[in-house]
């Protein structure tokens, strides 16, 4: 590990040394971003790590979907393969309904993963094409997002009719399309947008028709669990978004968003042909014809009206009112000689109604300027599955097992911030404060207890400008996560076969404290960021098994620890200022480190992502009519396992080339390159829970060398 601290150290010397002594009027930190302070503030007066991957950036990357817009991002991870895609976030090591996840400030719902291989619902309805920009806030965000922001927020924001309408511009029409060869995807893309008078509205369409995502091309291509290749699949997806806004006066905005998102999708899963499902010993368990017929849906449809009051209570007010369905189907159809042809037919539903008001007020005073925020968060959601196994050679069926009952949720809260400018704007300290409450309520058919909790935290950090070229921060911030539906009530008596699971409604909710330091610095020659944290994390909810009178009782409880701390580093250099490279011409660099362990035993968490180092160089012509970058990722192994059996990920080193061409202002082509050098690699969080003797682990790779291409046209 040394000489990876080594590299750290002189990245930040070289870039620091001259960034102490500049007095430019310059930096690349008044960058804005949302989900820091939840208002548009500079990143400079933010007293954390956010980063934030831009439209720009999700088109350079030509990425298809949120997984590649994030991958050269250290510290976070999307996680996820094969037929059931996406799954969740891990951000410095915390994952699933401990990451929040945020579209326009909508609540996300986690995704729900009861463990058999018939059943997801994941966070697969997200359309890239409609966003300007990812923000990912990094550690616990509880004071502005409440629950589930106990180690960190994942903000999307969708584009508005001022992104596509430019300066002047009363019209705009975009036409994309591209072809991404890992997945042999085609997408097109329509954007339409128009200012008439004080009303701007906007459209955007996304269709998508591709095949599974390939894996290395070493995998073995043959039937049953030893299948190295991917399962054969394809899908069609459809997304619109829409947007309305009007100026009544110069005091009032109302606004309209739909947007419906819908996929088919139709799997053939050849690595579960000849399957074995009863071990040898119970015959008449054999899979064979596996097939699924997948349908995922999202709607959204939310009203928001901004006022600019200017009263002695706030300056302006701005609520939304968000209704949203999300809804999973998953046909699972297969032979057996017990069963025959049968369909095991899985679908879950979340639904939701959310509230959120907020106001914000400036005060001068002598000798500080106080910009306060302030305001209230209601939901009400539910969850519900619908189990039918389908007998399809006698034409019967029967209601499925489901492992949760339909179950509402409950949410409110009201929070305050205030971020003092003080010393002539050198100092800016953010204060914090929210309180949570939640309620958990199963269908009363169930016999199961109702759920409350709720929550009180804090924030404080401070920013120190230095000079304009130079910052420091230090942040304390905490967060919780309410216990999720599945954690609270999964509930199965099935003694006959030697094990109970109870349900829990009695659970606390998880806390962390972290603690975060950092600088920033820049000057003409380029910039870095530099991050160390300590995170604390409390009352993890963990099973635990006993056995009683000969069976074994299952049930959650709060018995778990942990703690984590790293460093992140990011940095930039102009090559043309520093070196004398042709202008335009630069290179960046970004490192990540993680530990920690399980406070309870000691063991390294498998949620901590090895260490990440991303570099690369570019060009953009100063004509910006073409440019190009090459981009390396180089990942350590991950040895250390909570199981010890658990197989070791390799390091890899994976080298992009992307490139654009624009031989006019409305017209730009761009290509890319992926894993040119066609490295054999397994992302860590893909080999979680295997060992030596699991069968398919080439079904786990990523794929081989692979090209995309897109064209952008705009008039």
């Amino acid at each position: 590990m040394s000489y990876k601290l080594s590299i750290l150290a002189s990245s930040v010397v070289l870039a620091l040394s001259p960034a102490l002594h500049a007095q430019e009027e310059y930096s690349v930190f008044d960058e804005v971003v949302v989900s820091g302070t939840r208002s548009e503030q500079s990143i400079k007066n933010i007293p954390s790590s956010v980063s934030k991957v831009s439209s720009e950036d999700i088109e350079q990357n030509l990425a298809t979907d949120v997984k590649q817009a994030l991958k050269y991002e250290p510290g976070v991870q999307v996680n996820g393969q094969g037929r059931f895609g996406m799954q969740d976030f891990t951000v410095r090591g915390m994952s699933g309904s401990r990451v929040k996840v945020l579209v326009d400030g909508v609540e996300q719902p986690a995704s729900y993963n009861p463990g058999a291989d018939v059943m997801r619902k994941n966070a697969n309805t997200f359309e890239v094409d409609t966003l300007t920009a990812i923000e990912v806030n990094k550690g616990p965000t509880s004071t502005l997002y409440g629950s589930d922001a106990l180690g960190g927020t994942v903000l999307m924001r969708t584009k508005n009719p001022e992104d596509l309408l430019g300066a002047g511009d009363d019209t705009h029409v975009g036409l994309k399309t591209g072809y991404a060869s890992a997945s042999d995807e085609y997408k097109a893309t329509v954007e339409v947008a128009n200012r008439t008078g004080d009303l701007e509205t906007m459209v955007i369409y996304t269709y998508r028709d591709g095949n599974e995502t390939e894996t290395h091309g070493d995998g073995a291509n043959i039937n049953g669990p030893e299948r190295g290749a991917a399962d054969p699949l394809n899908y069609e997806s459809h997304n619109v978004l829409g947007k309305a806004f009007y100026q009544i006066n110069e005091d009032h905005r109302v606004g309209l968003t739909g947007e419906f998102y819908t996929r088919d999708q139709k799997v053939t899963t050849l690595s579960r042909e000849g399957y074995d499902g009863g071990g040898g010993f119970m015959p008449g368990f054999v899979y064979t014809n596996v097939k699924g017929d997948d349908k995922d849906d999202r709607l959204r449809l939310g009203f928001e009206h901004e006022w600019l009051a200017g009263n002695v209570a706030f300056d302006s007010l701005e609520w939304k009112l968000n209704w949203s369905k999300s809804e999973t189907e998953h046909n699972n159809f297969d032979h057996t000689d017990t069963y025959g042809n049968r369909n095991r037919s899985r679908s879950g539903t979340d639904e939701s109604l959310q509230l959120d008001l907020q106001m914000q007020k400036e005060l001068q005073l002598a000798t500080s300027r106080h910009e306060l925020t302030y305001g209230l968060a209601a939901s009400d959601a539910s969850f519900e599955l619908d189990y039918t196994d389908y007998f399809l050679d006698s034409g019967t069926s029967k209601p499925g097992s489901t492992e949760v009952p339909k179950s509402d949720e409950e949410k409110w809260a009201v929070f305050v911030q205030d971020q003092m400018f003080l010393m002539d704007e050198k100092l800016v300290v953010t204060a914090g404060l929210r309180y949570d409450d939640y309620k958990a309520k199963p269908d009363s058919s169930s016999g199961l207890e109702e759920h409350s909790s709720d929550a009180l935290t804090t924030r404080l950090g401070a920013v120190y400008h230095w000079n304009n070229n130079f910052s420091t921060y230090a942040q304390y911030s905490e967060g919780f996560r309410s216990p999720t539906i599945y954690e609270l009530y999964y509930d199965k008596d099935n003694a006959a076969h030697g094990y109970k699971i109870v349900s829990n409604p009695n659970l606390k909710p998880e806390e962390s404290q972290s603690y975060e330091i950092g600088l920033r610095a820049n000057n003409r020659l380029g910039a870095l960021e530099l991050a160390a944290f300590y995170n604390d994390y409390d009352n993890f909810i963990k099973s635990k098994t006993e056995e009683v009178n000969g069976i074994d009782v299952t049930t959650n409880e709060n018995i778990d620890k942990a703690r984590i701390f790293g460093a992140e580093f990011k940095g930039s250099l102009w090559l043309d200022e520093a070196f004398g490279a042709p202008m335009g011409t630069y290179a960046r660099l970004s490192m990540a480190y993680l530990d920690g362990e399980d406070k309870e035993t000691g063991d390294t968490l498998d949620t901590l992502a090895p260490f990440t180092t991303v570099a690369g160089v570019g060009y953009d012509a100063p004509s910006e009519s073409w440019g190009t970058a090459l981009t390396v990722t180089a990942v350590a192994a991950k040895d250390k396992w909570e199981d010890s059996d658990n197989l070791e990920a390799p390091s890899y080193t994976v080298v992009d080339l992307t490139g654009y061409y624009r031989p006019t202002q409305d017209l730009t082509l761009r290509a890319g390159l992926f894993n040119a050098f066609d490295e054999k690699y397994w992302q860590y969080q893909d080999l979680e829970g295997t060992s030596a003797s699991t069968e398919g682990v080439d079904r786990r790779t990523q794929p081989g060398r692979n090209w995309g291409i897109n064209l952008d046209y705009a008039f």
